[in-house]
């Protein structure tokens, strides 16, 4: 059991040097992006405005049927 200590240890450590190879890097410019649009509510009631949105974390569903 001994002998496998050391393995152990390395792949507990393993997780954290891969999520920091994967770090993400955001463009900041809002130039030709989803914030000119604009979209209707789901019963059409109004348009919203994407840009309303500039600066937040938006989560767009795309739901299709047939």
């Amino acid at each position: 059991m001994w002998p496998l200590l050391p393995l152990l240890l390395l792949g507990l450590l393993r997780p954290c040097a891969a999520e920091a190879a994967f770090t993400q890097r955001c463009d900041s410019s809002t130039d030709g992006t989803i914030y000119k649009y604009h979209a209707k509510t789901l019963n059409g009631s109004h348009t919203v405005n994407l840009s309303d949105y500039r600066g937040r974390s938006v989560l767009f569903v795309n739901v299709a049927t047939y």
